[in-house]
């Protein structure tokens, strides 16, 4: 819960400290601090990841349905290699480039987390956009039904 907030401080302090440049007291200091603070944040935002991940696991050990949890460990085991790769990139690689290219082509540290962001999102997007036929969200017929019979005994139902 306070992760996305003490990101959005951190996003913040970061432009202002860029802004300022260089000759600031302490600058190359809380720099790193906010590198470091964004760091942990998108590790703490990991976390929830690797839980579902577990529990997937589990769910398709112990579930009759183990064809439909392997479907979702696949999708999220890739998204999260994706995220590992997007995090290290944006925050460890595009900080490296800022670093030991010359003012002439500092630009292309942008360019590089720009087009690590857009692809990050086009992978997201393709493999979590809405289908008609969603495997992931398929009911069966005999939970239907089930479903159905429960409802139909249930005299004091309402929406």
């Amino acid at each position: 819960m306070i992760v996305i907030p003490l990101q959005v401080v951190a996003n913040i302090a970061q432009v202002v400290i860029d802004e300022s440049g260089s000759y600031a007291q302490d600058w190359v200091t809380w720099k790193q601090v906010f590198l470091l603070d964004d760091v942990i944040c998108c590790y703490a935002v990991l976390f929830p990841i690797m839980w579902t991940f577990k529990n997937l696991r589990e769910a398709a050990r112990t579930d009759g349905k183990a064809v439909v949890n392997l479907m979702k460990l696949t999708l999220f085991r890739q998204y999260y290699v994706v995220v590992i790769c997007y995090i290290y990139f944006t925050r460890v690689v595009v900080y490296a480039l800022e670093t030991i290219t010359s003012y002439k082509y500092l630009w292309t540290n942008v360019v590089a987390a720009e087009m690590a962001t857009l692809a990050f999102y086009v992978f997201t997007g393709y493999n979590f956009k809405p289908e008609a036929h969603n495997p992931y969200f398929s009911v069966d017929d005999d939970d239907e039904e089930a479903a159905s019979e429960q409802l139909k005994l249930e005299d004091d139902f309402e929406l």
